[in-house]
């Protein structure tokens, strides 16, 4: 059950890799899971209620994934700086990891990437008031993926795990099937402005209370 909930949550992250008029803000989207795999319907069930929330302005971005009742992961990330700081908290206890930009690129390269054919399509949709565009990926084993994105909002996207490079812009909605896990994320609040007093706090690098560092090297050896 715990490799399920660490494919869950990781599943969440490797799914989403970049960001893309408005330039600061706080965006919130629901998530649905659905699958067909009798060992995942536990999870499933725990997943309920899931959301993630993205704060952000120039050069800085901060997700907050909450899964229903397994787990939170938070990333902070300093674009300008290079730094990034990621936040867990769940079952296994709460945890941070400190890392830079450089140093997720090169994890990046020596991981093995998924390959994607991608169709875009002048087929429209409105979500809270953005027309968006969609784009189709599918990757080498077939699984198919949608995505409705818009032009009209800037996100930095580095070092942030979140949202596919193959898909131009910021994604309102998106649907990634996973080995027989379906996620479906929708945007369903937005708002324009930061509150002023929050924003330094929101993008803090500064492990919190009540958290315990660790390497990434620990981090995978939890198996994440």
């Amino acid at each position: 059950m715990k490799n399920i909930f660490f494919t869950l949550a990781f599943s969440f992250i490797a799914v989403l890799t970049g960001f893309a008029q408005m330039t600061e803000g706080h965006i919130t989207y629901s998530i649905e899971a659905s699958t067909d795999d009798p060992e995942m319907q536990m999870a499933i069930a725990m997943l309920q209620g899931s959301t993630m929330d993205l704060y952000f302005k120039e050069k800085a971005t901060r997700s907050e994934m909450k899964m229903g009742t397994m787990m939170t992961i938070t990333t902070i990330t300093n674009e300008a700086e290079g730094n990034v700081l990621m936040l867990m908290g769940g079952m296994m206890g709460n945890n941070a990891v400190r890392s830079t930009m450089e140093e997720l690129e090169v994890q990046k390269e020596e991981a093995e990437q998924p390959k994607y054919e991608v169709t875009l399509s002048d087929e429209t949709k409105e979500i809270v008031g953005y027309t968006c565009k969609k784009a189709t990926l599918v990757s080498e084993d077939g699984a198919e993926s949608i995505f409705w994105y818009t032009d009209d909002i800037e996100v930095s996207k580095k070092g942030q795990n979140y949202l596919s490079e193959e898909v131009p812009g910021f994604p309102m909605q998106f649907e990634i099937n996973n080995g027989g896990l379906v996620m479906t994320m929708t945007v369903t609040e937005l708002d324009k402005k930061l509150d002023k007093k929050k924003a330094s706090s929101l993008f803090s690098m500064d492990i919190p209370e009540g958290y315990t560092e660790m390497s990434m090297d620990d981090l995978k050896m939890m198996g994440m």
